[in-house]
C-alpha cells in the first residue's frame, strides 16, 4: 500500500473506509432490529408495541440495501486487491492526470454518470459485435489458399531412385497416422482444382452481415478500448465530484481498476 502513488492510495483508503462504514451500518441496523423485536416481544400489546412493530418493519426494509451496499464494496475492494497484487514487480505506478468534470446546462453529476454509463454499455455492445465479426470473403479465400498449400506440403512424397528402380512413396511406406490423407495427396497432385472447388464453396455461402478485415477489426478494438477507458475516467471524475457534494453514486461492478483509482501503470520502468 505504501508503494502506491499518493492520490491512488487515498482512493484505496476511501473505498476501504466506505466498506467499513457500510458494514457498521448493516450491523447497527441488525442490532436495532433485535432490540426493537425484543422490546416488542416483552410487551406485545398497546400503542408502544404497535410503534415497535412499525420500527422493526422499517429497519427490516432498510437492511437489504445495507447488505447489498456492503457486499458490493467488499467485492470491489477484493477486486482492487487482486489487481494490485497481480501487477508485475517491474512496473512503475503513477497518479493519472485528474479530469475536471464539466456539467452542461441543467445537468447534475448523477445525470452525467447515467449518460456515461449508457455510452459505456453501447461501446461494450459494439466491442462484442466486432469481436464476433467474420472475416471478409477475400480473407477467407486467402485462408483457403494457405490451407491448400499446407495440405500439399504435408503430402509431398519422396522419390526412390536406384539403378533398377524408380518409385514414389507417400508417408513411410507403411500404414501410419503420419501418412498423408487423400485430400493432402490430391492437393499435392493438383492444388488448383482443390483451391477452385474451395473458392466455389466460399462464394456459395451466405454472406455474413457482420464482416471485417483482420486489420479493421484489430484497429476498431483498439479504438474501443481507448474510448471505454476515457469514458470510465470521466465517469469517475463525476462520481468523485458528486461525493464531494454529498451524493453517493455506486460504482459499477466491472469498472476498470485503473480508471477507478486514477492509476497509471508504466510497464517499462526504464522508460519511466
Amino acid at each position: 500500500m505504501s508503494d502506491l502513488p499518493s492520490r491512488v492510495q487515498s482512493k484505496v483508503m476511501a473505498l476501504l473506509d466506505a466498506e467499513q462504514q457500510a458494514s457498521t451500518a448493516m450491523h447497527m441496523t441488525q442490532s436495532a432490529i433485535r432490540e426493537a423485536q425484543y422490546a416488542h416481544d416483552v410487551n406485545p400489546r398497546g400503542e408502544k408495541a404497535f410503534a415497535l412493530a412499525r420500527e422493526v418493519a422499517r429497519l427490516q426494509a432498510l437492511q437489504p440495501d445495507n447488505q447489498a451496499r456492503h457486499r458490493a464494496l467488499a467485492d470491489l475492494n477484493a477486486k482492487i486487491r487482486r489487481y494490485l497484487d497481480m501487477l508485475p514487480a517491474h512496473v512503475a505506478l503513477d497518479d493519472a492526470k485528474p479530469i475536471k468534470p464539466k456539467l452542461g446546462a441543467g445537468e447534475t453529476h448523477l445525470k452525467v454518470v447515467a449518460r456515461m454509463r449508457g455510452e459505456i454499455l453501447a461501446l461494450i455492445g459494439e466491442r462484442s459485435r466486432v469481436e464476433r465479426a467474420s472475416p471478409t470473403t477475400e480473407e477467407i479465400k486467402a485462408q483457403a489458399a494457405r490451407f491448400v498449400q499446407s495440405l500439399a506440403e504435408h503430402a509431398t512424397p519422396r522419390l526412390i531412385i536406384e539403378h533398377d528402380r524408380f518409385d514414389m512413396q507417400f508417408g513411410r511406406g507403411v500404414i501410419s497416422e503420419k501418412d498423408p490423407t487423400p485430400l493432402q495427396v490430391l492437393a499435392w497432385i493438383d492444388p488448383t482444382i482443390v483451391l477452385n472447388r474451395l473458392r466455389a464453396m466460399i462464394e456459395a455461402r451466405d454472406k455474413p452481415a457482420n464482416a471485417m478485415t483482420a486489420a479493421d477489426r484489430k484497429t476498431r478494438l483498439g479504438e474501443i478500448k481507448d474510448e471505454l477507458f476515457e469514458l470510465e475516467r470521466i465517469e469517475q471524475a463525476h462520481i468523485e465530484a458528486a461525493l464531494a457534494e454529498g451524493t453517493v453514486i455506486e460504482q459499477r461492478p466491472n469498472v476498470d481498476i485503473r480508471a477507478l483509482l486514477g492509476l497509471v501503470v508504466i510497464k517499462d520502468m526504464v522508460a519511466a
